[in-house]
């Protein structure tokens, strides 16, 4: 598979799991049935889901830009082979998932310990209460960009050591974004069921709620590792 193919159907993951995202967050805001089995019971107003749509769109914009340049440059790190070995793929893809889950948690966790981030660039993205699905790219540009050096670091690491697949990356790719999407719709999670420490909405519709602690997405296991982790206080 040569660079821009490669770059390509990147790209259209990212894309069709964030179309998704926008049905999703039309049908759980529009769809009224839907609002009781909402794990917090305010009321997203539509006119708040239409105002955020312009910086939501430019930050998919910008996701778009920073990953094809970067990954068209990082591109000779990866196997060009598709090669369909079900063990690297599944080995590197939690690699990956893990390294990028790791860094994240370090970077949610710093952004609520600095004030001046916390409130200049951060506190964007937690005007947000009662999340919808999309709200997970209301963030401010700056904070966006750097919340997705965790993937190309996972892809430098694995490099040392072998070629990344391609597959795996995609992978990672999907399960990412589908999970975001998850996170912030605002309804209890379906996977946590299966998955041990899958971090699910209500931990992260709590952080939404009390601002601090519970700063995992991925795997909560972090949050519990650290002592950042917070109960609901209603329960």
């Amino acid at each position: 598979m040569d660079q821009l193919t490669f770059v390509l159907y990147t790209i259209l993951i990212i894309v069709c799991c964030n179309i998704f995202g926008f049905f999703l967050s039309l049908v759980s805001i529009h769809f009224r049935p839907l609002h009781k089995y909402r794990i917090q019971k305010r009321r997203i107003k539509a006119k708040t889901f239409y105002n955020r749509l312009p910086l939501i769109i430019f930050n998919i914009m910008l996701l778009i830009i920073f990953s094809s340049f970067g990954l068209y440059y990082l591109y000779p790190l990866f196997d060009s082979s598709l090669n369909f070995n079900l063990l690297i793929i599944l080995l590197q893809f939690f690699i990956i998932l893990f390294i990028d889950d790791l860094y994240f948690y370090f970077l949610h966790a710093w952004m609520h310990k600095n004030s001046y981030i916390l409130d200049k660039i951060h506190r964007i993205h937690h005007k947000a209460i009662s999340p919808f699905a999309l709200e997970y790219i209301y963030v401010h540009p700056l904070e966006w960009i750097m919340g997705y050096v965790g993937p190309f670091l996972a892809i430098f690491i694995i490099s040392l050591f072998a070629p990344v697949n391609i597959l795996a990356f995609w992978m990672y790719q999907l399960v990412r974004n589908i999970h975001e999407l998850d996170v912030h719709s605002g309804f209890k999670s379906i996977f946590s069921k299966w998955i041990p420490f899958w971090g699910e909405c209500e931990h992260h519709d709590l952080h939404h709620e009390k601002l601090n602690g519970n700063y995992a997405t991925t795997f909560t296991i972090w949050d519990y590792f650290f002592n950042t982790k917070i109960e609901n206080d209603k329960e």
